[in-house]
C-alpha cells in the first residue's frame, strides 16, 4: 500500500515540475534581442527583405550577362574541359565495375548450412562442382582436422581453389 501512495507522489511531482519548467522558459524574447546575438555571432542579412514568391521569381529568371565575349569563350572552354574530366571519371568508374564483376564471376557462392557434417558439405560442394570428389575432400578434412571445424554461413569460393583454401574458407581460418 505505502508502494502505491509513493508512486502516486512520484508521478504528481514529476508532473509539476514539468508544468513549472515549461512555463519558466517561455519567456518570448523580444526579437530585436534575437537579431543582435545573431548579427554578434557573425549572421548577415540581406539589405531588402524579399519574399518567397521573389526570390523564385529572381532564381528562374535569366541575368544579364556581365562578362565579356572573350571570358565568355574561356568559360566554355573550361567546361568543356570539365565534361571531359567527367566522361573520363565515368569511363573509369566503367572499368573499375567490369574488373570486380570479372572478379566476382571466378568465385562461386556456396551456402553450408547449420548442424551439416564435413561429409554433407562435401556432398553439396560436389554437386554445386566447387570439388570433383566429395569422399577425397572429406579425407582431407578428416585427416588435417577441419571436419569438426565447419562453420555455417554463405562463402565466396574461388573456382580453383584447392583443397587446403576451401577448408580454410569453411572453417574461418586464417
Amino acid at each position: 500500500m505505502k508502494i502505491k501512495w509513493f508512486l502516486r507522489g512520484l508521478g504528481v511531482g514529476i508532473l509539476v515540475t514539468a508544468i513549472l519548467l515549461c512555463t519558466s522558459y517561455r519567456k518570448e524574447k523580444d526579437s530585436g534581442d534575437l537579431i543582435n546575438q545573431a548579427k554578434k555571432i557573425g549572421m548577415v542579412f540581406p539589405k531588402e527583405e524579399t519574399s518567397p514568391v521573389d526570390q523564385v521569381l529572381m532564381q528562374n529568371s535569366t541575368p544579364e550577362p556581365a562578362v565579356s565575349t572573350e571570358s565568355a569563350v574561356t568559360v566554355q572552354e573550361e567546361e568543356t574541359e570539365q565534361e571531359k574530366q567527367a566522361k573520363q571519371k565515368i569511363e573509369n568508374s566503367k572499368d573499375k565495375i567490369e574488373s570486380a564483376s570479372a572478379y566476382h564471376n571466378k568465385k562461386q557462392s556456396f551456402v553450408v548450412r547449420e548442424g551439416l557434417l564435413s561429409s554433407s558439405v562435401a556432398r553439396e560442394m560436389e554437386e554445386q562442382g566447387i570439388i570433383k570428389d566429395a569422399d577425397e575432400f572429406d579425407d582431407y578434412m578428416e585427416k588435417n582436422g577441419y571436419a569438426k571445424k565447419v562453420r555455417s554461413g554463405k562463402y565466396d569460393i574461388p573456382e580453383d581453389a584447392d583443397y587446403k583454401t576451401i577448408a580454410k574458407i569453411i572453417t574461418r581460418e586464417k
